[in-house]
Order: structure tokens, then sequence, then C-alpha cells
């Protein structure tokens, strides 16, 4: 009788979980659906070691901009540019939609769920979202989870890639609605740069 109530104990919880994270993820999906465009700071960093930090911009569908210290990382959704300022060196490539970068809006938030199973956990008194990935999904990482804030964008995202390393990407000071223009997304090749075309 113990084990039984135990058990029904315990589906009850699982199931409540799984039901928080569907509203969690319905509230960030909400969310990006009124985002026209937005930026933001962000920290990233691996396995706890900080390496990257800078700018990001994003523009539906899936356009975006990385601006590091001696680095810019564009892409229109179709075409990537990948700049180094200090070897003046350009590498043009298709966007690869099954090695979509972390920053890629529009499949974390709405691609990435239909491969995964939805749940939520307790985070030091915070409520946060976890995407475990199917086991034939085609995600490379095999857990994403999701802090928001109160306006229901992402805070944190970390992932565990398959070698079991943990990226984590802290955003902050969004600014949501610029209505930015579509040539931040565009990149030109400066004359004298040496380019590199992948397509």
């Amino acid at each position: 009788m113990i084990n039984i109530i135990s058990l029904l104990l315990l589906f009850t919880v699982n199931l409540n979980f799984d039901d928080f994270g569907e509203k969690l993820l319905k509230n960030l999906q909400d969310k990006f659906d009124k985002v026209k465009d937005l930026s933001a700071d962000f920290k990233q960093s691996t396995n706890g070691k900080a390496i990257l930090n800078g700018k990001f911009f994003f523009k539906k569908e899936d356009k975006m901009r990385i601006e590091f210290k001696n680095s810019t990382l564009v892409s229109d959704g179709a075409t990537n540019w990948s700049f180094n300022q200090k070897e003046n060196k350009v590498i043009i490539s298709k966007n690869d939609e099954k090695n979509a970068s972390p920053f890629s809006i529009r499949r974390v938030v709405f691609d990435y769920p239909k491969e995964c199973v939805v749940t939520s956990e307790m985070n030091n008194g915070t409520e946060i979202l976890v995407l475990t990935p199917n086991k034939d999904s085609y995600i490379g990482y095999s857990l994403i989870k999701i802090w928001m804030n109160k306006e229901n964008l992402i805070n944190r995202i970390v992932l565990k890639d398959q070698a079991d390393n943990l990226i984590q990407i802290d955003f902050s000071k969004y600014k949501v609605n610029q209505k930015i223009a579509d040539s931040k997304f565009n990149f030109t090749p400066t004359e004298g740069s040496k380019v590199i075309d992948l397509r």
C-alpha cells in the first residue's frame, strides 16, 4: 500500500513539473511572438570559465548579429558572415539548420522544444525551463536549461554538449522592438580584407 501511495505521489510531482514546464514554455513563446527585434549585452562561459562577452542583436525571423571585441558574427537567416578584425578576414557560409547557434532565438524558443521533453525544476528559488532532447533529436546538446526574467525574456541559458561541457550565456540590458534596420544583419567585406566563401 505504501509503495502504491509513493508511486502516486511521485507521478503527481512529475506531472506538476511537466505542467509547469509547459506553462513556462508558453510564456516564453508568447513573449517572443510579440518581439520583432531586440538587443542585449551577454557573457558566455564554458565549464565556469568566462571566455566571451559582447553585444547581441536579433530580428525576426532569424536574423542576428553578435559583436565581440575583435570579431563580428552576422546572419540574415540564410547567409552567415564571420569577420575577424585582427586578421582582416571574412568567412562566408550558408546558415546550417542542423548546427544552429545557441544565440538563434527562433530555434531555441520554437524549434528545440518540439524535439524535447519539456519540464521544469527549482534552482535557488527560481523555476527554470528544462528541455531534454529526445534520443532521435537533431539537436547537438543533451540538455538545455533556460532562466527567464519577469518580462519572460531569457536571462540565462545553459547547454550541455555531447562531451558534457556546460556552455552558459547570460543576457542583460535588453532593449525590445527598436525597429532595428535590416542592414544591421548584412555584412559587406571592406576592401583589402581576405574573403573565404564556403557557400
